[in-house]
């Protein structure tokens, strides 16, 4: 008689550990989730422009990853006029570099401040288990 005692409050213990079980992953997990979307949050990537004798040096910067791995992997930049085209587009890839530089030659009239810009970069980013693909728009600022 015990025996079958012991057999009906088994599948009763079964399901009350597995019951646990569930509920702390799942508050593991919101907890969790919430600290990652914390640290992306904080990051930003940051771009400074320079006009000089015709041409535009640029410097890119991604920062604000604590406790992330961060691999930047690409930066578009965009300078469009009032009418949405596209004067001069600059891109190229970071490989895994939170900084980078370039210099290309400007557009006939980019004195004139006709125009607008904007930008992002493309950022693989891991945490624990968790890994993300997302871009970041970049904060553009001229010297």
């Amino acid at each position: 008689m015990l025996s079958l005692v012991k057999r009906v409050n088994l599948p009763k213990i079964v399901f009350w550990i597995a019951l646990t079980l569930v509920v702390m992953n799942y508050t593991a997990g919101v907890f969790v989730y919430r600290n990652y979307a914390r640290k992306l949050s904080s990051a930003k990537a940051l771009c400074t422009i320079r006009f000089e004798d015709g041409s535009i040096f640029g410097k890119i910067v991604v920062e604000g990853f604590e406790g992330l791995k961060i691999h930047p992997v690409d930066y578009q930049i965009y300078f469009y006029d009032r009418r949405g085209n596209v004067l001069k587009m600059v891109s190229s890839s970071m490989f895994n570099r939170p900084e980078a530089e370039f210099v290309t030659s400007a557009w006939t009239g980019y004195e004139q401040k006709d125009w607008h810009t904007e930008g992002y970069s493309n950022v693989s980013v891991e945490w624990l288990w968790l890994k993300i693909n997302l871009y970041i728009p970049l904060e553009v600022r001229f010297e």
